[in-house]
């Protein structure tokens, strides 16, 4: 989508009483997106 891989996109629904969920997959993103690295899309925004 838009030159980002899949891997990038999170799509979750998640009820306002499941704090704990949120929580775990914010920290489960944040473990993936630091595998994968810097967006390069970013560069393509870059001057």
């Amino acid at each position: 989508m838009f030159g980002i891989e899949k891997e990038r996109i999170w799509f979750r629904f998640i009820s306002a009483s499941e704090g704990k969920l949120f929580g775990r997959t914010v920290e489960e993103m944040v473990a993936v997106l630091k595998k994968l690295g810097p967006n390069p899309v970013r560069k393509q925004w870059e001057i």
